[in-house]
């Protein structure tokens, strides 16, 4: 999948509008919009040694009962290239109030889609590192 990701990615980005070679159907399935991922939740769960999604380094199918909401997704990063790296999360708080903003580097989430058709992340992160994670001042990028 990766490579088909590559591939379309490559097309679009040659500007090529040939239906042949850039199918929208298959770029609609391989790929989603950032605003689909900001305003998602973010969850924290307990890994198990039997949890091979996360091993894989794929992304869960549903929200499980078990996970803990921590927040919310307030903003994708990318780095200078493009590829993104990281979400911005509001974590802590109680609706909104008293929360603070905090970087979750990819390698330490994976997608979780949802019911309502929104793509939410779980990370492996614990409280306790949770807690630690540096405010960041979402404005920064202003």
């Amino acid at each position: 999948m990766k490579s088909d990701v590559r591939t379309l990615a490559a097309l679009v980005a040659a500007g090529t509008n040939n239906a042949e070679t850039a199918d929208q159907t298959s770029l609609a399935e391989n790929l989603t919009s950032s605003g689909r991922i900001e305003d998602g939740s973010v969850y924290r769960l307990e890994l198990t040694p039997d949890d091979t999604v996360w091993a894989n380094g794929e992304g869960y199918t549903e929200i499980d009962a078990n996970w803990n909401k921590i927040g919310e997704i307030s903003d994708v990063l990318l780095d200078k290239n493009g590829q993104m790296i990281a979400v911005l999360v509001g974590i802590g708080g109680f609706l909104g109030v008293g929360d603070r903003d905090v970087i979750l580097p990819l390698e330490n989430v994976r997608f979780a889609k949802g019911d309502d058709n929104t793509y939410n992340y779980v990370t492996n992160l614990t409280k306790e590192e949770l807690e630690k994670l540096p405010e960041v001042d979402s404005g920064i990028w202003d």
